[in-house]
């Protein structure tokens, strides 16, 4: 078969299996802000919220990846924020965003094994938006080019769909910590039997005698809850996990979380997972996202 042929049949097969796209969004490019400098060498998708999405004047989660094509040995950001319209022309900062998470499904798309670190995420806080159309810009900096953003256009609604009720939050206190431990990154997930999805997830604020870590409950969706995710469940907490004793102390060892889900309830592709912790001590809410694929026994 010819290459070109190859390509194009490559190309229409991630167009059906892949529910979020890693390839860079075709009708924006990234764009230089304050210190941006010189030509644009990335690629990148904003993943969550979609465009033109309704989010809710609750907290939602920003997720998407950004890859420097001429870095050597790492993405090529080292900051990434949330922001209302502009960083330079009246917004207001939403959120600082944790980067450098792990997408290996970039990586294969780029060819570059580099690109696996290529994520971001983060929760934009409850109330942060107002009443109807938005303009959400995702600003990511370079060392050496400055500022770069891209935008997205949400519907900011109160009856959007929130999976938890709104807590009161403690000012100033920070976010609860989250992470997916199973499945791996790029795991493949057999439609075979059940199969055990689990985790760890805390608040450094909790007191020793805390046996749930000051978390009062996890939910786990496929694709962000915010963008109509599909509900896998809620987490059973308590369990002993060794990976938040070696980052946070002896006093989380309790700090595991574990849920059952079947796996044939679900079409054989690609999904990114969200864990979405909720934090009894201050009401802050953070959340933890993993992709991996389905696949169907024969």
């Amino acid at each position: 078969m010819r290459p070109g042929v190859i390509a194009l049949t490559l190309l229409l097969v991630l167009a059906v299996v892949a529910p979020y796209p890693t390839f860079a969004d075709a009708t924006t490019d990234w764009t230089p802000g304050p210190g941006g400098i010189l030509d644009s060498t990335y690629d990148g998708f904003i993943d969550a919220p979609a465009s033109n999405a309704t989010v809710p004047t609750g907290s939602f989660s920003v997720a998407g990846w950004f890859f420097d094509k001429t870095a050597q040995g790492w993405a090529g950001a080292d900051d990434v924020e949330a922001w209302l319209d502009t960083m330079d022309g009246g917004g207001r900062l939403l959120t600082r965003l944790t980067f450098a998470q792990s997408r290996p499904d970039v990586a294969a798309a780029e060819g570059n094994p580099f690109a696996a670190a290529s994520g971001f995420n983060g929760m934009v806080p409850a109330n942060a938006l107002g009443v109807g159309p938005q303009t959400i810009s995702v600003y990511v900096h370079t060392p050496g080019k400055g500022w770069w953003f891209k935008q997205v256009n949400v519907n900011a609604s109160t009856s959007a769909a929130v999976a938890a009720a709104p807590v009161a939050s403690t000012s100033g206190a920070a976010l609860p910590v989250v992470g997916i431990e199973r499945p791996k990154d790029g795991e493949q997930v057999l439609t075979k039997s059940d199969y055990d999805i689990s985790g760890f997830a805390l608040d450094r604020a909790a007191a020793a005698n805390q046996t749930t870590c000051g978390i009062d409950h996890v939910s786990v969706y496929m694709g962000a809850r915010e963008q109509g995710g599909q509900f896998v469940g809620d987490a059973d907490l308590a369990f002993s996990d060794s990976t938040p004793i070696g980052q946070y102390g002896g006093q989380f060892e309790s700090c595991g979380w574990r849920l059952t889900f079947h796996p044939t309830q679900f079409h054989a592709n690609t999904y990114l997972m969200y864990a979405y912790a909720h934090s009894a001590v201050t009401g802050k809410e953070d959340s933890a996202i993993r992709y991996f694929a389905i696949k169907e026994q024969t």
